[in-house]
C-alpha cells in the first residue's frame, strides 16, 4: 500500500478551514436564538444535555465536550442563573450535582436545532450524498488516526 501524505500546506488549510467553520457555526447558531445571547459553549451544553440527559455532571461534560473545567463551570453557572438549567444533588453522594434542563430551555434548543439543520444544508449545498459519504468516512478515519496518535505513550 502506498503512503499518501497530506502536504503541510493542506494541513494548514484544513486547520484554518475548521476554525472558519467553527466561527461561522457559532455566529449562525447565535443568531438563531432571537433575543437571547449565548456563548458557543453555553449552546454546546444545552444541546449536549438535550441529546444526552444521562451524561449530566460538570465533570462528564468536561470530559465529553473536551473543554476545560473552568469553561464548563462558567457556562453552567450562567445557564443556571438565567433559568435554563437546574442542578440537583445526587441522592447517594452530595458532592455530585446533576444538571437538568428546565422548560425554559426547550424553545431555545428547538430554535438551535432548526438553525443547525439550516447551517448543515447551507454548508453542504452542491455536494452529492455520495461525496458526503466519502467525506464522512475519510473524516472519521483521520480522527481515528489522530486519536491513536495522541493516545500513544512515549512517542
Amino acid at each position: 500500500m502506498s503512503k499518501i501524505r497530506i502536504p503541510i500546506s493542506n494541513v494548514e488549510q484544513m486547520l484554518k478551514g475548521y476554525a472558519r467553520l467553527r466561527e461561522a457555526y457559532s455566529r449562525f447558531c447565535a443568531h438563531s436564538v432571537a433575543g437571547e445571547a449565548f456563548s458557543p459553549n453555553e449552546m454546546n451544553v444545552l444541546i449536549f444535555l438535550s441529546n444526552n440527559p444521562s451524561i449530566n455532571t460538570a465533570k462528564e461534560l468536561t470530559v465529553t465536550l473536551g473543554v476545560s473545567k473552568g469553561l464548563v463551570c462558567r457556562s453552567v453557572d450562567t445557564l443556571v442563573r438565567r433559568g435554563y438549567l437546574i442542578s440537583e444533588e445526587d441522592v447517594k453522594d452530595h458532592r455530585i450535582l446533576h444538571l437538568r434542563l428546565t422548560q425554559k430551555a426547550a424553545p431555545v434548543i428547538g430554535q438551535m436545532r432548526v438553525s443547525m439543520d439550516h447551517f448543515s444544508q447551507t454548508v453542504t449545498r452542491g455536494i452529492s450524498e455520495e461525496e458526503l459519504a466519502v467525506y464522512t468516512r475519510v473524516q472519521h478515519q483521520i480522527y481515528a488516526n489522530i486519536e491513536a496518535m495522541t493516545n500513544r505513550k512515549g512517542d
